[in-house]
Protein backbone atom coordinates (compact mmCIF):
# COMPACT_ATOMS: atom_id res chain seq x y z
CA UNK A 1 0.00 0.00 0.00
CA UNK A 2 1.03 3.55 -1.12
CA UNK A 3 1.87 5.09 2.46
CA UNK A 4 1.54 8.78 0.45
CA UNK A 5 -2.10 7.77 -0.14
CA UNK A 6 -5.37 8.51 1.93
CA UNK A 7 -8.40 6.42 1.04
CA UNK A 8 -11.66 7.89 2.22
CA UNK A 9 -14.92 5.89 1.69
CA UNK A 10 -17.95 8.08 1.22
CA UNK A 11 -21.19 6.75 1.53
CA UNK A 12 -24.03 9.02 0.32
CA UNK A 13 -27.87 8.05 1.35
CA UNK A 14 -29.80 6.16 -1.32
CA UNK A 15 -26.51 5.29 -3.24
CA UNK A 16 -26.16 2.11 -4.51
CA UNK A 17 -22.51 1.49 -2.36
CA UNK A 18 -19.84 3.44 -0.79
CA UNK A 19 -17.67 5.53 -3.20
CA UNK A 20 -13.73 5.75 -2.29
CA UNK A 21 -11.55 9.20 -2.36
CA UNK A 22 -8.40 8.71 -3.11
CA UNK A 23 -5.79 11.90 -1.57
CA UNK A 24 -2.59 12.41 -1.36
CA UNK A 25 -1.22 12.78 2.22
CA UNK A 26 1.30 15.61 1.12
CA UNK A 27 -1.54 17.45 -0.77
CA UNK A 28 -3.28 17.56 2.08
CA UNK A 29 -0.45 18.53 4.57
CA UNK A 30 -0.15 21.62 2.35
CA UNK A 31 -3.91 22.43 2.35
CA UNK A 32 -3.89 22.44 5.72
CA UNK A 33 -0.83 24.44 6.44
CA UNK A 34 -2.36 26.80 3.73
CA UNK A 35 -5.20 27.02 5.91
CA UNK A 36 -3.54 27.60 9.12
CA UNK A 37 -1.05 30.85 7.62
CA UNK A 38 -4.62 31.85 6.33
CA UNK A 39 -6.19 31.46 9.58
CA UNK A 40 -3.21 33.46 11.79
CA UNK A 41 -2.80 36.29 9.21
CA UNK A 42 -6.75 36.87 9.39
CA UNK A 43 -6.31 36.79 13.56
CA UNK A 44 -3.04 38.99 13.55
CA UNK A 45 -4.86 41.39 11.26
CA UNK A 46 -8.65 41.63 12.90
CA UNK A 47 -5.87 41.84 15.94
CA UNK A 48 -4.36 44.58 14.60
CA UNK A 49 -7.21 46.34 13.31
CA UNK A 50 -8.68 46.25 16.70
CA UNK A 51 -6.06 47.65 18.15
CA UNK A 52 -6.16 50.32 15.97
CA UNK A 53 -9.34 51.37 16.60
CA UNK A 54 -9.29 51.13 20.10
CA UNK A 55 -6.13 53.85 20.04
CA UNK A 56 -8.21 55.63 17.30
CA UNK A 57 -10.73 56.10 19.64
CA UNK A 58 -8.25 56.54 22.54
CA UNK A 59 -6.12 58.89 21.22
CA UNK A 60 -9.97 60.80 20.06
CA UNK A 61 -11.22 60.93 23.10
CA UNK A 62 -8.04 62.19 24.39
CA UNK A 63 -8.03 64.86 22.09
CA UNK A 64 -11.32 65.64 23.13
CA UNK A 65 -10.46 66.42 26.89
CA UNK A 66 -7.33 67.98 26.31
CA UNK A 67 -10.10 70.46 24.16
CA UNK A 68 -11.87 70.04 26.75
CA UNK A 69 -9.20 70.85 29.37
CA UNK A 70 -7.91 74.25 27.35
CA UNK A 71 -11.11 75.93 27.13
CA UNK A 72 -12.17 75.27 30.87
CA UNK A 73 -8.16 77.04 31.66
CA UNK A 74 -9.01 79.88 28.96
CA UNK A 75 -12.54 80.29 30.66
CA UNK A 76 -10.68 80.68 34.35
CA UNK A 77 -7.95 83.02 32.78
CA UNK A 78 -10.54 85.20 31.55
CA UNK A 79 -12.19 85.37 34.76
CA UNK A 80 -9.42 85.77 36.82
CA UNK A 81 -8.08 88.52 34.99
CA UNK A 82 -11.99 90.23 35.10
CA UNK A 83 -11.33 89.51 38.92
CA UNK A 84 -8.28 91.29 39.09
CA UNK A 85 -9.17 94.58 37.54
CA UNK A 86 -12.42 94.47 39.48
CA UNK A 87 -10.06 93.56 42.16
CA UNK A 88 -7.50 96.39 41.01
CA UNK A 89 -9.61 99.10 40.58
CA UNK A 90 -11.69 98.54 44.29
CA UNK A 91 -8.01 99.50 45.76
CA UNK A 92 -7.38 102.27 43.80
CA UNK A 93 -10.51 103.25 45.31
CA UNK A 94 -9.85 103.25 48.54
CA UNK A 95 -6.46 104.68 47.79
CA UNK A 96 -7.95 107.35 47.06
CA UNK A 97 -10.21 107.84 49.86
CA UNK A 98 -7.18 107.70 51.93
CA UNK A 99 -5.73 110.36 50.08
CA UNK A 100 -8.84 112.52 50.97
CA UNK A 101 -9.01 111.69 54.01
CA UNK A 102 -4.94 112.60 54.41
CA UNK A 103 -6.41 116.04 53.27
CA UNK A 104 -9.08 116.22 55.66
CA UNK A 105 -6.46 115.56 58.25
CA UNK A 106 -4.58 118.22 57.24
CA UNK A 107 -7.05 120.74 56.99
CA UNK A 108 -8.45 119.67 60.58
CA UNK A 109 -4.84 120.68 61.91
CA UNK A 110 -4.54 116.85 62.99
CA UNK A 111 -0.84 115.88 62.48
CA UNK A 112 -1.44 111.83 61.38
CA UNK A 113 0.31 110.65 58.38
CA UNK A 114 -2.05 107.77 57.12
CA UNK A 115 -0.15 105.04 54.77
CA UNK A 116 -1.17 105.26 51.73
CA UNK A 117 -0.81 101.68 50.23
CA UNK A 118 -2.53 99.92 53.07
CA UNK A 119 -1.48 97.06 54.73
CA UNK A 120 0.18 93.88 52.95
CA UNK A 121 -3.21 91.58 52.21
CA UNK A 122 -1.61 87.85 51.67
CA UNK A 123 -3.09 86.57 47.99
CA UNK A 124 -5.16 83.81 50.01
CA UNK A 125 -7.02 86.90 51.72
CA UNK A 126 -7.37 88.87 48.43
CA UNK A 127 -10.80 88.68 47.18
CA UNK A 128 -13.64 90.70 46.59
CA UNK A 129 -15.75 90.53 49.61
CA UNK A 130 -12.38 91.18 51.81
CA UNK A 131 -11.79 94.11 49.74
CA UNK A 132 -15.69 95.33 49.75
CA UNK A 133 -15.20 94.74 53.66
CA UNK A 134 -11.95 96.88 53.76
CA UNK A 135 -13.41 99.73 51.29
CA UNK A 136 -17.15 99.20 53.58
CA UNK A 137 -14.81 100.32 56.80
CA UNK A 138 -12.96 103.20 55.14
CA UNK A 139 -15.95 104.45 53.70
CA UNK A 140 -17.06 105.02 57.31
CA UNK A 141 -14.19 105.94 58.97
CA UNK A 142 -14.18 108.89 55.98
CA UNK A 143 -18.11 109.47 57.11
CA UNK A 144 -17.36 109.67 60.74
CA UNK A 145 -14.13 112.39 60.47
CA UNK A 146 -16.11 114.48 58.07
CA UNK A 147 -18.86 114.93 60.18
CA UNK A 148 -17.18 114.68 64.08
CA UNK A 149 -16.31 117.84 64.70
CA UNK A 150 -12.39 116.44 65.25
CA UNK A 151 -9.55 118.65 65.03
CA UNK A 152 -8.20 122.35 65.61
CA UNK A 153 -10.15 125.35 64.44
CA UNK A 154 -6.91 127.49 64.51
CA UNK A 155 -3.18 126.75 65.73
CA UNK A 156 -2.53 128.03 69.06
CA UNK A 157 -1.26 128.17 72.49
CA UNK A 158 -4.64 127.05 74.76
CA UNK A 159 -4.54 129.43 77.56
CA UNK A 160 -8.35 128.52 79.26
CA UNK A 161 -9.26 125.22 79.64
CA UNK A 162 -13.07 124.09 79.74
CA UNK A 163 -14.32 123.89 82.99
CA UNK A 164 -13.92 126.15 86.50
CA UNK A 165 -11.87 128.71 86.67
CA UNK A 166 -11.74 132.09 88.25
CA UNK A 167 -13.30 134.51 86.26
CA UNK A 168 -11.32 137.04 84.77
CA UNK A 169 -14.29 139.76 85.11
CA UNK A 170 -15.80 138.91 88.52
CA UNK A 171 -12.96 137.20 90.24
CA UNK A 172 -14.94 134.41 91.30
CA UNK A 173 -14.96 130.70 90.33
CA UNK A 174 -17.03 130.31 87.54
CA UNK A 175 -18.02 127.53 84.71
CA UNK A 176 -16.12 127.96 81.61
CA UNK A 177 -17.85 126.11 78.61
CA UNK A 178 -15.35 125.93 75.98
CA UNK A 179 -11.49 126.61 75.80
CA UNK A 180 -9.61 129.95 74.66
CA UNK A 181 -6.76 129.76 72.39
CA UNK A 182 -4.21 132.57 71.71
CA UNK A 183 -4.54 134.27 68.52
CA UNK A 184 -3.63 137.05 66.32
CA UNK A 185 -5.86 140.06 65.01
CA UNK A 186 -7.41 138.73 61.41
CA UNK A 187 -6.14 134.92 61.70
CA UNK A 188 -8.59 132.31 59.83
CA UNK A 189 -10.84 130.37 61.97
CA UNK A 190 -11.88 127.28 59.88
CA UNK A 191 -14.92 124.86 60.53
CA UNK A 192 -13.80 121.74 62.21
CA UNK A 193 -16.36 119.25 60.68
CA UNK A 194 -19.11 119.62 57.40
CA UNK A 195 -22.34 121.36 58.45
CA UNK A 196 -24.94 124.26 58.15
CA UNK A 197 -24.38 127.67 59.93
CA UNK A 198 -27.12 127.87 62.26
CA UNK A 199 -25.99 131.60 63.63
CA UNK A 200 -23.82 134.06 62.28
CA UNK A 201 -23.83 137.36 64.24
CA UNK A 202 -23.48 139.27 67.57
CA UNK A 203 -24.57 137.01 71.12
CA UNK A 204 -24.06 138.96 74.02
CA UNK A 205 -20.84 138.02 75.80
CA UNK A 206 -19.60 136.22 72.96
CA UNK A 207 -19.57 138.63 70.81
CA UNK A 208 -19.35 138.21 67.02
CA UNK A 209 -19.83 134.20 67.40
CA UNK A 210 -20.81 131.75 64.06
CA UNK A 211 -22.41 128.00 65.30
CA UNK A 212 -22.23 125.38 62.99
CA UNK A 213 -24.62 122.06 62.95
CA UNK A 214 -23.44 118.70 62.33
CA UNK A 215 -24.66 115.26 62.01
CA UNK A 216 -24.90 113.11 64.92
CA UNK A 217 -26.31 116.11 67.49
CA UNK A 218 -22.78 117.97 67.22
CA UNK A 219 -22.49 121.99 67.40
CA UNK A 220 -19.77 123.44 67.14
CA UNK A 221 -18.99 127.49 68.39
CA UNK A 222 -16.68 129.94 67.30
CA UNK A 223 -16.67 133.32 69.51
CA UNK A 224 -15.32 136.90 69.83
CA UNK A 225 -14.71 136.96 66.07
CA UNK A 226 -13.26 140.13 64.24
CA UNK A 227 -15.42 139.38 61.44
CA UNK A 228 -17.94 136.85 59.71
CA UNK A 229 -17.55 135.38 56.67
CA UNK A 230 -20.39 132.90 56.41
CA UNK A 231 -23.82 133.72 56.70
CA UNK A 232 -27.11 131.62 58.78
CA UNK A 233 -28.20 128.51 56.39
CA UNK A 234 -24.57 128.76 54.39
CA UNK A 235 -23.20 124.78 53.93
CA UNK A 236 -19.90 124.35 55.32
CA UNK A 237 -17.13 121.61 54.76
CA UNK A 238 -14.04 120.92 56.83
CA UNK A 239 -11.25 123.37 56.81
CA UNK A 240 -14.08 126.35 55.02
CA UNK A 241 -12.93 129.58 56.69
CA UNK A 242 -15.99 130.94 58.76
CA UNK A 243 -14.26 134.14 60.12
CA UNK A 244 -11.64 135.99 61.22
CA UNK A 245 -10.06 135.89 65.17
CA UNK A 246 -10.39 138.98 67.53
CA UNK A 247 -11.45 140.18 70.75
CA UNK A 248 -15.23 141.05 70.37
CA UNK A 249 -17.86 140.68 72.79
CA UNK A 250 -16.75 139.76 76.58
CA UNK A 251 -12.95 139.17 75.96
CA UNK A 252 -9.49 140.42 77.61
CA UNK A 253 -7.66 140.03 74.34
CA UNK A 254 -7.40 138.65 71.14
CA UNK A 255 -8.42 134.63 71.14
CA UNK A 256 -11.02 132.21 70.02
CA UNK A 257 -13.55 130.82 72.55
CA UNK A 258 -14.25 127.21 70.84
CA UNK A 259 -17.01 124.90 72.33
CA UNK A 260 -18.37 121.87 71.42
CA UNK A 261 -22.15 120.44 71.99
CA UNK A 262 -23.62 116.96 71.87
CA UNK A 263 -27.52 116.69 71.63
CA UNK A 264 -27.71 120.63 73.93
CA UNK A 265 -25.23 119.96 76.15
CA UNK A 266 -21.42 120.96 76.03
CA UNK A 267 -18.61 118.77 76.16
CA UNK A 268 -15.18 119.38 76.60
CA UNK A 269 -13.39 120.55 72.97
CA UNK A 270 -9.55 118.99 74.16
CA UNK A 271 -10.95 115.80 73.50
CA UNK A 272 -11.83 116.48 70.04
CA UNK A 273 -8.89 118.31 69.36
CA UNK A 274 -6.31 115.49 68.19
CA UNK A 275 -6.95 111.36 67.33
CA UNK A 276 -4.97 110.70 70.71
Amino acid sequence: MDKDHLTIMLIAPGSKGPKALNLKISHLKFIFFVFAVFTVASILSFASTYTYYKDSESKTKSVKNLSSTIDRLSENLTENMATEADLRGRMQDIEAKLLEMQDMLDKKGIKRDLAVGGEFIPTDRLSLSYVDYVKSDVDVLFDTMKNLPLGIPLEGKINSAFGYRKDPFRSRVGFHSGIDIDANQGDPIVATADGVVKKAGWQSSYGKVVVLVHKDGFETLYGHLSKITVEEGDEVKVGDVIGKAGSTGRSTGTHLHYEVMKDGKRVNPTTFLSLK
